[in-house]
């Protein structure tokens, strides 16, 4: 398989999990495959014991977009795992194999978002790759200069009026309604408050960044990716997932 791209082999990886045929691909490190999913050991055969454990009658895998940006793969993907997923994963690659995974999984909604959509519907494909490194400098000054400092003020600099296709499950479309829920979340006692941005990936048009936070009070990864046209972010995807404390991780590599 050293003849794929970065995100075809990320989604090779993903998908193997569905045909139970990971130890085929020959994708990931056999001895240097480092884990930050805080709920599995690192190691390969960490991953391979926790596949062996799945219900494989009703495992799906559906890749619904892939991403690369250098040495990383970066996938998008609707699951069954234990339950009806949505996740981000990321491998890192050296020499054509994965030695480094990060990944969110949050439980799919039962029900479309106020807009009517899901988690993971919308455009898939990037385009303007030769603006890859200015789109993720956008995504990095918004949520390091209105994101984290929560500046509403500055929030009209990074759309164009009140466009937002939004895919957040509480979330129906546009600029304003997300400032509000933000507010409304701060002011009933459980807001989201951003930490800190960790890692910034993107391809052409598609962003995605990893971010500490606290969520209704609890330590939270935040993935969002987002997809920016003519210099502006016009929709909006993520995956929240609760960060475990350090005694109860099976790992000591950390989340980010």
């Amino acid at each position: 398989m050293n003849n794929l791209s970065n995100s075809e082999k990320a989604a090779a990886i993903q998908n193997s999990i569905e045909t139970n045929t990971l130890l085929e691909t020959g994708l990931l490190h056999p001895t240097r495959y480092k884990q930050h999913n805080p709920n599995v050991a690192t190691g390969r055969q960490a991953i391979l014991d926790l596949h062996a454990q799945m219900p494989h009658e009703k495992i799906y895998t559906n890749v619904v977009r892939a991403f690369q940006d250098g040495d990383y793969g970066f996938v998008h993907v609707d699951y069954y795992l234990f339950e009806p997923t949505v996740a981000f994963d990321i491998h890192r690659f050296e020499e054509g194999i994965s030695v480094e995974h990060w990944d969110n999984l949050q439980p799919t909604p039962k029900e479309r978002n106020p807009a009517g959509r899901t988690m993971t519907d919308g455009k898939t494909k990037a385009t303007d790759h030769h603006k890859t490194a200015a789109n993720k400098e956008i995504i990095t000054r918004f949520t390091e200069d209105v994101l984290i400092p929560q500046n509403w003020n500055e929030i009209h600099t990074y759309f164009s009026n009140d466009l937002l296709i939004q895919h957040h499950p509480y979330l129906g479309d546009g600029v304003a309604a997300y400032v509000t829920a933000m507010q409304e979340w701060k002011a009933n006692g459980q807001p989201l408050e951003y930490k800190q941005l960790h890692l910034v990936l993107g391809e052409g048009n598609f962003v995605l960044a990893l971010s500490e936070a606290y969520w209704q009070g609890k330590h939270t990864a935040v993935y969002d990716l987002y997809r920016v046209e003519e210099n502006k972010i016009v929709e909006h995807w993520d995956v929240f997932e609760t960060i475990p404390p350090i005694e109860d991780r099976k790992n000591t590599n950390g989340k980010f």
